[in-house]
């Protein structure tokens, strides 16, 4: 932050210009240890920026900060610390929670955000800063902290417990002799001391934990929040404590991971040491499924449950950290101008999204597909088949994700190019002969079957064009009407996605569940149908299996979605229908409302042309 006095005009931020050499790597996305310093600077001034919106808008507030102390002594405390320690300070402002904590600070503060306390208990948060600011910088302080719940966050140390307090109450905290003190002449909790090791829990406080690992050489140390009430990505969280052998578990999986990477990607493992900082535990899905995300707020952090084994933590590791790159890119450049509507098709979720949510999975997976392609030589011989089939599904789903975005007129210049550079690195990846070819159109089925499935849901053909095909099939015209786009209409109910389980359980890759990205616990989805097994193993009564599911659920998407696949893998002739999947149910549905439920493949065959 400026240093230039509470009441004086703030001086001008840096103005950061990116090197080409920076942007066209990321583009292509990599980007190594420089790279990410970049990066990382920029965030830092993008911080200071925010931390003085956050306190002028607090100035303008009345009675913002409720019963705590001015936020002229906050910002005196910040300024004096940011002069005396100015690395210690950066540290402290670019740490993922400071982010997330400020971002929910402003929102709340415009009215786009909401907590479950007093206006002050989260805006409060600041003068914890200030009490960790003060203490590495060697500065005596007396202050006032919100407490919530009976506790109160000092980010990067850790949580101070005074049970029997409000919910929403103040306590006191001493800065003096390197040593932090809360409610000094009460229960007086706080650190062990300056030399005690993250993690320690005493009395009253509970420190935070730390991953180590080797990257790039040198050591790495990460965070793993547990208390923090803003490690998550929205509103605030109780802490949720990790016991030991939860701990234990994360520091394996992260330190092989990093090993891993380490073997296969050099470069992103020096990346990932120069700008990870902290990693928030999440539970699980009840299925197993590895839960994940990262907010452009919270540079440098990522939240997680904990991947089953090395291979799907590196997965993760590159998935995140790749949105985190492309969210401070974010920062600086326009890429797209597009209004949010939720609108195209993600090869990897099922639910609609927008053009800015598209460009964040492309880049996330682009990652992923280099993973997988450095990866592929070194996977044991028992994975090397599900090892071909993600990077061989990977590329497939991304390249046409950046097929969607160029595509596009809401993309600026900035990001053509930026999609430039994607392609190119796709391109390194087209005829990789690694992969089978067995394999290779086992990952093209999938991709065609997410395509299928979320046209059914999610599309739907106007009325009229639909009820003059139905006019048509009645009357044993040929379907040659022009029918126009289908409009998009999200269907929320969860997916099965049983075909591709099936491939992957047929690949020997049932036991890694974090390689799937679908957004349901596997516990609640069914399994494959006979229908899918036939179709998926190339039993020619596939149709008729598919047929005799319509006939008892008659709006099932993913049996139309199977039917589809399964005339157009037999017959040539019934391709069209993978263009515009969503009217053959449409058809069907209007069909039964004027007479008894036509045969689905007669339907199909007809709309197709080919009957």
């Amino acid at each position: 932050m400026q240093t230039d006095g509470r009441h004086e005009p703030a001086r001008t931020a840096a103005h950061h210009l990116i090197p080409s050499a920076h942007f066209d790597a990321l583009a292509a996305g990599r980007g190594g240890r420089d790279t990410v310093r970049f990066l990382r600077t920029t965030e830092y001034s993008r911080r200071l920026l925010l931390l003085r919106a956050l306190l002028d808008e607090i100035a303008e507030t009345p009675a913002a900060l409720g019963p705590l102390p001015s936020v002229d002594s906050a910002w005196d405390t910040l300024t004096t610390a940011q002069e005396r320690a100015p690395e210690a300070f950066r540290e402290l402002l670019l740490h993922p929670q400071t982010g997330v904590w400020l971002g929910h600070g402003l929102r709340r503060l415009r009215h786009t955000g909401w907590g479950d306390g007093p206006l002050w208990t989260d805006l409060g948060h600041l003068f914890a800063l200030c009490a960790v600011a003060a203490l590495r910088a060697g500065l005596p302080l007396r202050t006032t902290v919100p407490l919530r719940d009976g506790t109160a966050m000092f980010p990067t140390l850790g949580l101070a417990r005074l049970p029997g307090r409000p919910r929403w109450g103040t306590t006191e905290v001493t800065v003096a002799a390197g040593r932090l003190r809360v409610d000094p002449y009460g229960a007086c909790v706080g650190p062990a001391g300056p030399h005690a090791p993250p993690g320690v829990t005493a009395p009253g406080w509970q420190g935070l934990h730390r991953l180590h690992a080797y990257a790039a050489g040198r050591p790495l140390d990460v965070w793993l929040d547990d208390v923090d009430p803003y490690r998550d990505l929205s509103e605030p969280l109780p802490p949720n404590r990790l016991g030991p052998g939860e701990i234990a578990r994360w520091q394996d999986r992260f330190d092989r991971a990093l090993d891993l990477l380490e073997d296969t990607d050099p470069e992103m493992a020096a990346a990932l040491a120069e700008g990870l900082r902290s990693m928030t535990a999440v539970p699980p899905s009840s299925g197993g499924a590895v839960l994940s995300a990262s907010s452009g707020d919270a540079f440098g952090g990522m939240l997680s449950s904990l991947p089953p084994d090395p291979v799907t933590m590196a997965v993760t590791l590159v998935h995140e950290f790749q949105h985190t790159k492309l969210g401070a890119l974010l920062h600086l450049l326009t890429l797209e101008q597009d209004g949010g509507a939720e609108r195209h098709h993600a090869p990897w979720r099922d639910d609609p999204r927008p053009l800015s949510g598209l460009l964040q999975g492309a880049y996330a997976f682009l990652g992923i597909t280099d993973f997988w392609s450095r990866y592929l030589d070194r996977a044991p011989h028992a994975e090397r088949a599900a090892a071909e089939f993600e990077l061989a599904l990977r590329r497939r789903q991304t390249q046409e994700a950046v097929d969607t975005l160029a595509a596009d007129p809401a993309m600026t210049a900035h990001g053509h190019r930026f999609l430039a550079g994607m392609a190119a690195r796709l391109s390194s990846w087209t005829s990789d002969s690694r992969v089978r070819p067995g394999i290779d159109a086992l990952a093209e089925f999938a991709a065609t079957d997410h395509r299928t499935e979320w046209r059914v849901r999610h599309l739907a053909p106007a009325p009229d064009d639909v009820r003059a095909l139905a006019r048509a099939f009645t009357a044993g015209a040929p379907a040659g009407l022009r029918v126009a786009a289908s409009a998009v209409a999200p269907d929320l109910a969860r997916w099965s996605h049983a075909r591709t389980h099936l491939i992957r359980h047929l690949l020997g890759a049932d036991e890694r569940p974090g390689l799937s990205d679908d957004a349901g616990p596997a516990a609640a989805r069914p399994g494959p149908s006979d229908a899918d097994r036939a179709l998926v193993t190339g039993d020619p009564a596939a149709p008729e299996a598919y047929a005799r599911l319509l006939a008892a659920a008659p709006e099932a998407p993913e049996a139309w979605t199977g039917l589809v696949l399964a005339l157009t893998t037999t017959d040539p002739t019934t391709r069209p229908l993978l263009r515009r999947p969503e009217i053959l149910r449409a058809l069907h549905r209007e069909l039964r409302t004027t007479g008894p439920a036509p045969d689905p493949v007669r339907v199909a065959r007809w709309l197709a042309g080919s009957s």
